[in-house]
C-alpha cells in the first residue's frame, strides 16, 4: 500500500511540474511593486545607498532581467546588501554564484523576527579566492513566504486558470569569513528586524508575508 500511494504521488508530482513548464508563464501583476516600495534609507544606526548602479554586468551574480532594488546598508563596520526582486527575475542563488565561480555551502535555515512576523529563509555561503559571502534568500508570492516548490505549483495553478500574481524574491548579502557565519546570520538578524520596525503594514506583508 505505501508503495502504490509513493507511485500515485510522484506520478501527481511529475504530471504538475511538465504541465507548469509546458503551459505559458504565468502573468505577474506589476512589474513596478519593486520601485513603489520605498523603503528607508536611513533605519536606526543604518545608512543606506542605492546600490543598483554598481554591478558589474560581467558578474552572473546580478545578471538580473529587469527592475531589481538594490540599497547597501552600512552600520559603522558592518555591511548588508539587500536585494529585491520582481517575481519575473526568479534566479536560484546557487546558480548565479557558481556561474561567478563560488563554490557553494549549505547553512541551516535563517529564523526570523519581523515585528510579530516569525519565518525562515534559505541560508548559504559561497567563497571563492578573496571573496566570500552569506546569503540569505526567500520568496514572497502574493504575501506569502513560500519556497521553489511552492512558487512552481502556485505559478502552475496561476496559469491554469489565468490569474494575475505578485511575487518578490528578497535577498541579504553579507561580507563574511569561513569562521564568521553565525556573526554574519547575527547581523541579518538585528537588520531585519530594525527595518521591520520601519516599514507600513503594506511593505511589511510584501516583504514578510502576512
Amino acid at each position: 500500500m505505501n508503495k502504490t500511494r509513493y507511485i500515485i504521488v510522484m506520478a501527481i508530482l511529475i504530471a504538475v511540474i511538465g504541465i507548469s513548464y509546458g503551459l505559458p508563464r504565468a502573468k505577474y501583476t506589476s512589474p513596478k511593486i519593486v520601485s513603489k516600495l520605498n523603503l528607508p534609507y536611513r533605519i536606526y544606526s543604518w545608512y543606506g545607498r542605492d546600490f543598483s548602479k554598481s554591478f558589474n554586468p560581467n558578474d552572473l551574480r546580478y545578471n538580473f532581467i529587469s527592475e531589481v532594488f538594490a540599497q547597501l546598508y552600512t552600520r559603522f563596520d558592518d555591511r548588508v546588501l539587500l536585494l529585491i526582486l520582481d517575481a519575473g527575475n526568479f534566479h536560484n542563488p546557487k546558480a548565479c554564484f557558481r556561474g561567478s565561480g563560488f563554490a557553494v555551502t549549505d547553512l541551516p535555515d535563517t529564523e526570523f523576527k519581523a515585528g510579530e512576523k516569525r519565518f525562515k529563509a534559505k541560508t548559504l555561503f559561497f567563497e571563492k579566492p578573496g571573496e566570500s559571502y552569506v546569503v540569505i534568500y526567500w520568496l514572497c508570492i502574493d504575501k506569502k513566504i513560500t519556497d521553489w516548490t511552492g512558487q512552481k505549483i502556485k505559478e502552475f495553478i496561476f496559469a491554469v486558470l489565468n490569474k494575475q500574481k505578485t511575487g518578490l524574491m528578497i535577498r541579504l548579502e553579507i561580507p563574511a569569513a569561513k569562521d564568521g557565519t553565525d556573526a554574519a546570520i547575527k547581523l541579518a538578524k538585528e537588520f531585519i528586524s530594525d527595518l521591520s520596525d520601519k516599514l507600513n503594514e503594506e511593505q511589511s506583508d510584501y516583504l514578510f508575508g502576512k
